[in-house]
């Protein structure tokens, strides 16, 4: 095997205020756009239902047909609580995409991963998909053990032990020694044994030949700063599979076979494209027929084979229980995202303002949480902060987006005022 093709696909949906009997209640977006009276936005919603479905939906069916799929997923903690209560209320029972039912998505993956763990690897992230470099550090931690503590209670104690990796929301890393520190430590902390970046990253990324670039992108490197370190993959340049566009099948495995030529290594080439699971046309109705079925069908041979990321990390950077890597990385001093800056969350007054407002809410956190240690109303308020601090709220730089953000604040201090 030359080469390692893996995709990566990212799951989210942020919380929304949603008016209803005069009342506003915080619900998924997903079930505002299923519930909407707009015709478009109930269609994409029930597309984007669809798109949560089918990896357990192909993976099972390749599996009964003799097949080895392997992908590797992520879901935010509330976007995991939502497609829970939508399943439970039947919403999902209700909803058919040209004749297909979609029916209880969490069941389905319940079943999926007990039975066919090898084939899907789900990777870990923040609860509500904050962007790390926008959030208060103290945060980390809580958004970190909140997904655990989700994960776990929905797919059990077992499936948590296999999440190794973990995806960090909008792949935002911060810079600077001080945060890059206690990143790590964090993720350590929590049991995590690797982490995706973006390839923008890396120090002097924009100086690398396309052939540099593949070295360093398709095989592991450790991140080591002080007394921490964590081995690192990275995302594969979407300038070569762009996967959220569109790459089928027979393109993928051409351009795998490319890059493992260019890679020049004893080890196979890592390649993890990496994207949004549900948005656009291609990752909503083409993705798993036109891509993911026929390469795993037809394309998986002696020279382009398919691992999920830890099975790859295990099998050629593991000796007696613990990793061999020799190459090192350094990140950028301003750290970086997917789409190379902080821009869409940290640049606009409006941003900065936000910004600023979850820095106090943090802080008010942080203030009286020794006085509620042992009383629900902490779980209660924790989450709402967490809640407060999604991305989602800034990123698009709309004033709808920005009000949810606005009302999140306003919420959490509500529940703080209860102390």
């Amino acid at each position: 095997m030359i080469a390692c093709y893996v995709p990566w696909l990212h799951m989210h949906q942020p919380l929304v205020w949603l008016r209803a009997n005069k009342e506003e209640n915080l619900v998924s977006n997903l079930q505002k756009m299923l519930l909407s009276k707009d015709s478009r936005e109930a269609w994409d919603g029930k597309l984007i239902a669809r798109a949560y479905k089918n990896p357990a939906k192909y993976v099972k069916q390749l599996k009964k047909e003799g097949y080895d799929p392997k992908i590797m997923l992520d879901f935010s903690g509330v976007l995991l609580e939502s497609l829970v209560e939508l399943g439970k209320n039947k919403v999902f029972d209700e909803i058919e995409v040209e004749g297909e039912r979609i029916g209880d998505i969490i069941k389905l993956f319940r079943e999926v991963l007990n039975e066919f763990s090898s084939s899907i690897e789900v990777a870990g992230t923040a609860y509500s998909h904050c962007y790390f470099p926008a959030t208060p550090e103290e945060d980390w931690i809580y958004q970190i053990e909140e997904w655990q503590a989700t994960y776990k209670k929905i797919f059990g104690r077992e499936a948590l032990e296999r999440v190794k990796g973990f995806w960090l929301p909008e792949l935002g890393i911060p810079g600077f020694e001080d945060k890059l520190v206690k990143l790590i430590r964090v993720l350590n902390d929590a049991g995590y044994e690797w982490l995706i970046l973006p390839l923008q990253a890396v120090e002097g990324y924009e100086h690398l030949s396309y052939e540099e670039r593949i070295q360093v992108a398709c095989q592991p490197h450790m991140l080591k700063i002080k007394d921490q370190a964590i081995p690192v993959i990275f995302r594969f340049p979407s300038y070569i599979i762009d996967q959220q566009a569109g790459c089928e099948a027979k393109e993928v495995y051409d351009k795998a076979k490319h890059v493992g030529k260019i890679f020049k290594s004893k080890k196979p080439a890592l390649l993890v494209p990496a994207c949004d699971g549900e948005n656009g046309n291609v990752m909503m109705n083409e993705f798993f027929p036109k891509t993911f079925v026929p390469f795993f069908k037809e394309r998986v041979n002696n020279s382009i084979g398919s691992l999920t990321v830890s099975e790859f990390l295990d099998k050629f950077y593991k000796k007696n229980g613990k990793f061999d890597i020799k190459s090192e990385i350094k990140v950028k001093i301003f750290g970086a995202s997917w789409v190379d800056t902080h821009k869409f969350w940290l640049e606009g007054t409006r941003r900065m303002e936000m910004v600023k407002k979850i820095e106090e809410l943090s802080k008010r956190f942080h203030s009286i949480k020794e006085r509620l240690k042992g009383k629900s109303l902490l779980e209660e308020v924790k989450r709402a902060l967490l809640i407060a601090e999604t991305s989602c709220y800034v990123y698009w730089g709309t004033d709808f987006w920005f009000d949810q953000g606005e009302k999140a604040i306003e919420f959490a201090n509500r529940k703080m005022d209860e102390v």
